[in-house]
This record gives C-alpha cells, structure tokens and sequence, in this order.
C-alpha cells in the first residue's frame, strides 16, 4: 500500500500544472513527468520556499524547466495526438 503523496509534494504539482497550463496551454502531465520537473529544479539549485515567496529567478528557473520538458524528445505534443486520430 502506498503512502498518500506529502504536501510539499503536491504543492510542487500544483505550481508546475500552473505553469504548464498557462505556458503551454494545459497539457496533460503524467506522475512520472512531475517527478522529473522537481528532481530538475532541486538540481538546478531551485528553492521552493523562495518560490512560494515570489522570488523571480526561482520563478524564471521553473519556467525553464517546464518549458524544456514540453521540448523534450519523444514527447508526444497534443497537436500531434489529435492529427493521428
């Protein structure tokens, strides 16, 4: 049986759907995808409490992050779901 999920961890995905919904227009992110996003920003010496405080360098790094995601290789984009249906 699993641990239900702490919540600086669901606070974590609750910004990074933010940001993805209005960067990229509300993509769907899998649980995996989330864990990748904060295991990027911690490495790139991003703080979620300076976040949480509105820092702008935190918040231009998460930006990145997200955006470099959607960027990814191998990542389906909606556009292209919905062209091979």
């Amino acid at each position: 049986m699993e641990d239900p999920p702490k919540v600086p961890i669901i606070f974590a995905n609750r910004v990074i759907q933010q940001f993805a919904d209005h960067l990229l227009g509300g993509v769907s992110i899998k649980p995996r995808d989330y864990a990748l996003m904060r295991l990027v920003f911690r490495k790139l010496k991003g703080n979620w409490q300076l976040l949480t405080q509105g820092d702008i360098q935190q918040l231009t790094l998460l930006e990145r992050v997200v955006t470099g995601w959607n960027k990814m290789p191998g990542r389906k984009q909606e556009t292209e779901e919905v062209e091979q249906v």
